[in-house]
């Protein structure tokens, strides 16, 4: 959803203007504006932003410091908002000319109702989102697809949403956005004050120990930053990411091939291991075999995770492949049955260092359960300095801890 302290799009488009051209009365005629419009477009988003933007002289109208920091962070969302439109395709995208035009005219309001209606089943819990009425929020959609010239919603058996082309143009919408939060908090900043937020998705089974060490060591250098740490399937998380909500996934890299938007950086090996209860029959074998771990059931996370592809590709050819009795996501689960019947499962090895002494690792060792860690982003993301200090902080708890995973499996 789009922060309420977002400015409007059109006092964003007039300040890139007067940046670029150093003249109001030229930044007028470019967004077909009255010289007093854009004057008090002007003073209308230093109002909102608390900073003076620019200097005002005989000869131009020039930038200042503060604004030469908020000037990327607008640029980048109106190349968004460009490319965005452009993909949607139609009139209004035909030519550079109808682009900036239509730029000029979507509201904030349209953007806001299409990414609620996006993020909602009905049109009805969308107004209520965003605490407008029904008519309010139906009259904004209806402008801007009137505007595109394309239709952003259909009908269904719960109501009204997006179609395929309003869910990502509102995506896509809300990735822009996002610049200008990022612009905010680095005016912010530069005044010493550090109200950056960091946005984590947290893949399920990662390694907790060198996130919650960043986050630890981000906060003590910045304790009025902000940082949130979303747990979720990983599909869900993955979206939340391309659509602006997370800046980080941290966890197993396991990027799907059509996420081509989204990155992913290996920060340490974290294989996956074999665990057992103390005293499981396999733990007498010197040298377990998969025929021995073939005879007994598994319990897994769901069908479409690393982890069971992992215990698949283990067993997958004997017999069928292997019995999953029970799929759960939970390590508190998984300890308690394991230690109680003579089932297995697979834990990396930063999971099973957290089991107490009711649960053994086996001597078992095998190709096919080599596992990745790290961070994924954004393509072409531009993080802040907090963002590329916490990241920096979770490489090096990575490299510390992965360190000592080695010289164990050594």
């Amino acid at each position: 959803m789009i922060a309420r302290d977002v400015p409007s799009l059109r006092q964003l488009r007039v300040f890139e203007a007067v940046a670029r051209l150093e003249s109001v009365s030229a930044a007028a005629r470019e967004v077909n504006l009255s010289q007093p419009g854009v004057t008090q477009a002007i003073h209308a988003l230093e109002k909102r932003v608390d900073a003076q933007l620019f200097e005002r002289r005989r000869t131009g109208c020039y930038i200042t410091n503060l604004g030469i920091v908020l000037l990327p962070r607008v640029q980048r969302l109106l190349q968004h908002l460009g490319s965005a439109l452009a993909a949607v395709g139609g009139a209004a995208s035909s030519d550079r000319q109808g682009m900036d035009a239509t730029l000029n005219r979507i509201t904030r309001p349209q953007l806001r109702s299409l990414i609620a209606v996006s993020e909602n089943p009905s049109f009805d819990a969308a107004a209520r989102s965003l605490r407008i009425s029904e008519p309010s929020l139906h009259r904004a959609a209806r402008e801007l697809e009137r505007e595109l010239r394309r239709g952003l919603f259909q009908r269904t058996a719960r109501g009204v949403t997006t179609t395929p082309m309003g869910s990502e143009l509102a995506r896509r919408c809300q990735v822009a956005l996002r610049e200008i939060e990022y612009g905010q908090e680095e005016l912010q900043a530069v005044r010493g004050n550090i109200v950056s937020r960091i946005a984590i998705g947290n893949i399920p089974h990662s390694a907790t120990q060198i996130l919650s060490n960043a986050v630890k060591e981000l906060l003590s250098k910045y304790p009025t930053a902000r940082v949130q740490i979303v747990d979720g399937h990983y599909e869900d998380l993955l979206n939340d990411l391309r659509a602006g909500k997370l800046d980080i996934l941290f966890g197993v890299l396991r990027r799907p091939d059509w996420a081509a938007d989204v990155q992913e950086e290996l920060l340490f090996a974290n294989h996956y291991v074999v665990v057992a209860r103390a005293g499981h029959p396999v733990c007498r074998m010197k040298r377990p075999n998969l025929r021995d771990l073939g005879r007994y059931d598994w319990i897994m996370p769901g069908p479409m995770t690393p982890r069971q592809h992992a215990l698949r590709r283990l067993l997958g050819s004997r017999s069928g492949g292997p019995k999953v009795s029970v799929e759960t996501t939970s390590l508190q689960i998984y300890r308690t049955i394991l230690a109680a019947t003579d089932q297995l499962t697979l834990m990396s090895r930063f999971e099973a260092q957290l089991n107490d002494a009711s649960l053994v690792v086996l001597p078992f060792r095998s190709p096919h359960l080599r596992r990745s860690d790290g961070i994924a982003t954004r393509v072409g993301w531009q993080p802040t300095k907090i963002h590329l200090q916490f990241i920096d902080l979770l490489k090096s708890e990575a490299r510390r801890l992965g360190a000592g995973l080695k010289s164990q499996a050594a």
